[in-house]
């Protein structure tokens, strides 16, 4: 039989878990890339959560082979790559 409280315990154990994985992931960024690029980055992670953690992997992967810094532009090179078959919005007026 499961009491009542185990329940929101696995829950809060999980969510600091999560954040916790989080600040690691965030601090491998910033070691990895320029101030600008680590902004983006964070832009990137609130409008799109999945292409953020897709382009972070790449970005962690990049640095484990030595890779050094990733500059702004690099980054938006990389972002716009994993987008690929997605089309720009474009507005015409008449």
């Amino acid at each position: 039989m499961v009491a009542v409280g185990e329940g929101a315990g696995d829950r809060e154990a999980e969510i600091l878990e999560a954040k916790r994985m989080e600040a690691k992931l965030k601090a491998a960024l910033r070691m990895c890339l320029t101030p600008e690029a680590y902004e983006r980055m964070a832009n990137v992670r609130m409008a799109n959560p999945e292409l953020y953690a897709a382009a972070a992997r790449q970005i962690l992967a990049h640095a484990g082979k030595g890779g050094g810094k990733l500059g702004d532009a690099k980054v938006l090179a990389l972002l716009r790559a994993m987008r690929g078959g997605e089309r720009e919005t474009k507005i015409t007026f008449k």
